[in-house]
């Protein structure tokens, strides 16, 4: 199956010489095992450090540069690339991953299933001895999906199950485009949790998530967003979306319950503590409610697959997986 790579980057010059050899080796690796194609798509979203020019020089046939007009942000990069797509499967990057050379084959194997919609990869940090992503583990915690913890298949276990990612992790995974493009990509308004938003609503439509071991890429995170933001700003807005992603996409009337009684405790206990974010949080969210109802709406016309259906499916495979959690 033919695929094509999309990196979004911003600013991003130093880690594309550091890490864009590895993909276009990866990429002729994976052409030599399969005999199937490959593009290499960077989307740049107006740096400013020249890295069309530079690209355009130094791999003019290998890498298609893509140009915004305006800093348009993460999920338009995104959107600007899966469209510009020619290939069935993306696999979507971050500027500052470095890909093993076998790792693309593993990933595109699963998407001979009829229901793929993603499959996420392991992820070691670049001096390759500390695991810090595998396959996402989500919980219903408190009226909120928790999904920060990972897990990985134990050693010499034999796989005689699918191995289900509640998250397919912007940094590092293959994606099916046409899927992709039909629920629309990436919500800019769930930023930094715009992943974990996409693959909610691909469940809810009724497709899968799946974590692929043997694909490894190396990475430490937030290499771009620590050049962009401060850390204050980052958990502001990445508490936003959470909230916001909450109030789009969980339908079920006994969890939105749960989810209501643990926002209000907090309006009126976080002045405690001193948790002003969280205050702003609420807040700026609720500026955009017509969106959010929208969006509701429209998820919910849409919806194959039920909240409460798609809990106990994980919580079905957490028990009965062999797998180690991180």
């Amino acid at each position: 199956m033919n695929v094509s790579v999309v990196i979004p980057t911003w600013r991003g010059r130093s880690l594309l010489e550091s890490y864009l050899p590895s993909v276009l080796d990866a990429a002729d690796f994976y052409k030599k095992q399969t005999g199937c194609e490959t593009e290499v798509i960077v989307v740049e979203d107006v740096g400013g450090d020249g890295t069309p020019d530079w690209l355009r020089d130094a791999y003019p046939n290998r890498v298609r540069v893509m140009e915004h007009d305006l800093n348009q942000g993460f999920a338009a990069a995104c959107q600007t690339g899966f469209e510009a797509a020619r290939h069935p499967v993306v696999l979507l990057l971050n500027n500052d991953v470095r890909l093993r050379q076998d790792c693309i084959e593993p990933l595109v194997a699963h998407f001979a299933a009829p229901k793929m919609f993603a499959v996420t990869g392991k992820l070691l940090n670049q001096g390759e001895e500390t695991f810090c992503n595998g396959g996402k583990v989500a919980r219903f915690r408190r009226g909120m999906w928790s999904t920060y913890q990972n897990y990985d298949l134990l050693p010499g276990a034999d796989r005689t199950q699918p191995l289900l990612s509640f998250t397919a992790i912007g940094a590092f995974s293959a994606y099916d485009r046409a899927r992709f493009l039909d629920l629309g990509g990436f919500d800019p308004l769930t930023a930094m949790v715009e992943d974990i938003e996409l693959s909610y609503r691909a469940w809810k439509r009724g497709w899968i998530i799946e974590y692929e071991p043997r694909a490894v890429a190396f990475h430490d995170a937030s290499q771009t967003m620590d050049r962009r933001y401060r850390r204050r700003a980052l958990d502001k807005i990445s508490r936003r979306s959470r909230i916001l992603m909450h109030w789009m996409l969980l339908h079920d009337p006994r969890m939105f319950l749960q989810h209501l009684v643990s926002i209000a405790v907090r309006i009126l206990t976080s002045w405690l503590v001193l948790d002003w974010r969280f205050y702003w949080a609420i807040f700026t969210g609720l500026a955009h409610l017509l969106a959010v109802l929208k969006k509701r709406r429209a998820t919910r016309r849409t919806m194959v697959r039920t909240d409460r259906e798609l809990l106990e499916m994980l919580q079905s495979f957490y028990q009965t997986a062999p797998i180690a959690l991180h």
